[in-house]
């Protein structure tokens, strides 16, 4: 069996462990992880420790001082100037840093990874941000640097400007490389609306909690928002990929991703019904919710509510995009909350926005029911969007369902009657709290 562990001086509470047992667990291999804590002192010939284990990852504060006991770093540990990895390659140490494709692979996974020639606002200079920073880079953005030094920062190359200078600037990426409004302060943004506001998309690398006061901000004002946990898990995905010298596919970080969620969200997370109207997310998830002990939103009738009983047919008559602004609000608003059940409106998955919300509060689960059960149950008279009646079904669903496949998490087919796919809903939220009740 190959051993591994990761390195630092404080892990207690280090998530590390959990994604590499799902890594061994998915892939079959024989290996061992632990966490291991070190005082600095010891980091000063950690070489005889290293040398001891297959692969080593390395977290703050050792990323610099451990390269004194290595033989070589790759190009990415060289140019960041810390390490995150390290591989003992039949005795010779060698440095790498996975960060890079950590934080790459979260912006792709959300579809916002085409940085080509566009500016990203780089929030923080310490070891975090210098990695970002080699990543944008890389990727062919115009990158600036936001520091309480830009003097300093500007020496390294790097176009720098104050915080009160970024006021003034604009552009599609701003990332949060700081540890602002990490748990337990959690309720902190280094920057407010004023200056999110100007940005199209919003990068946080905390991912504790996952949905941050500066994404919340974001999601209010209806920007794209992608947290860090998925980068934490690409990141150790590099690094076994480093060790095992294998690649690795989207899907497996998916997966590992998807089974962390569950654990990250067991007690307080959302779960978040998409599906076609008619699908029978509202019947489920009044019935999901009583199981786990959540309280139950149906997100049309809450949309209702928040905005003085204006009805549903009534926004659209002021056009889909008014409604559509209006459920984005919600949506937003409902992340912020904690142990619900929402049913979702059939065209939410239409702006992605919607689908970030429900990403860094939960789990999205996707009840798929037949488009011919549904037209045949569907009172089309009191859907906006399906007056023209049962045709419409037809293309409203051809016209969304690869956006249903995108956005859940997990597929629960509705197509055997409500306690079957109860049944099925039960075990794909197994995160949920049972809380003795039974179905």
């Amino acid at each position: 069996m190959k051993r591994y562990c990761v390195i630092g001086e404080k892990l207690g509470h280090t998530l590390s462990p959990k994604i590499h047992a799902l890594y061994f667990g998915k892939t079959g291999i024989d290996g061992s992880y632990g966490a291991v804590e070190l005082p600095r002192e010891s980091m000063e010939n950690a070489r005889g420790f290293l040398s001891g284990y297959d692969g080593v990852n390395v977290t703050i504060p050792y990323k610099q001082t451990v390269i004194g006991s290595l033989d070589g770093l790759s190009d990415e540990a060289r140019g960041i100037g810390a390490v995150n990895t390290v591989f003992n390659d039949g005795g010779k140490l060698i440095g790498y840093n996975t960060d890079p494709f950590g934080f790459t692979a979260m912006l792709a996974s959300r579809g916002l990874g085409n940085v080509r020639g566009r500016k990203a606002y780089v929030l923080g200079y310490g070891g975090a941000a210098r990695s970002v920073l080699y990543a944008l880079k890389k990727g062919g953005a115009d990158v600036t640097v936001v520091s309480r030094d830009p003097v300093g920062a500007g020496k390294d190359g790097y176009r720098a400007i104050s915080y009160a200078e970024l006021g003034r600037e604009s552009g599609y990426l701003l990332v949060n490389a700081t540890p602002v409004g990490m748990y337990p302060r959690e309720g902190a943004s280094p920057v407010g609306a004023d200056v999110i506001k100007n940005f199209d998309v919003l990068a946080d690398l905390v991912y504790n909690p996952m949905l941050t006061e500066f994404l919340s901000i974001g999601l209010s004002l209806g920007k794209r928002a992608v947290g860090g946990l998925y980068m934490l898990v690409a990141q150790a995905v590099g690094s076994q990929r480093i060790w095992q010298g294998r690649k690795h596919t989207k899907r497996l970080i998916d997966g590992i991703y998807l089974e962390l969620s569950k654990d990250v969200f067991a007690e307080n997370g959302n779960i978040w019904l998409v599906g076609m109207p008619g699908s029978g997310k509202s019947t489920l998830g009044a019935a999901i919710a009583e199981y786990t002990g959540r309280r139950f939103v149906d997100a049309d009738e809450y949309i209702v509510k928040t905005n003085d009983g204006m009805t549903i047919a009534e926004m659209f008559r002021k056009g889909e995009d008014f409604f559509r602004g209006k459920e984005s609000e919600a949506m937003a608003r409902l992340a912020r909350e904690k142990g619900l059940v929402i049913a979702t409106g059939g065209g939410c998955i239409e702006r992605e926005t919607n689908v970030d919300c429900m990403r860094l509060s939960g789990i999205a689960v996707y009840i798929d029911r037949p488009v011919e059960a549904i037209a045949a149950d569907v009172d089309c008279a009191s859907r906006p969007l399906l007056a023209d009646g049962p045709q419409r079904i037809a293309a409203l669903y051809d016209r969304r369902k690869d956006k249903y496949l995108a956005a859940g998490q997990v597929r629960v087919k509705n197509t055997a009657g409500k306690r079957a796919a109860l049944g099925r809903l039960s075990r794909a939220c197994s995160f949920a709290k049972n809380t003795g009740r039974t179905l």
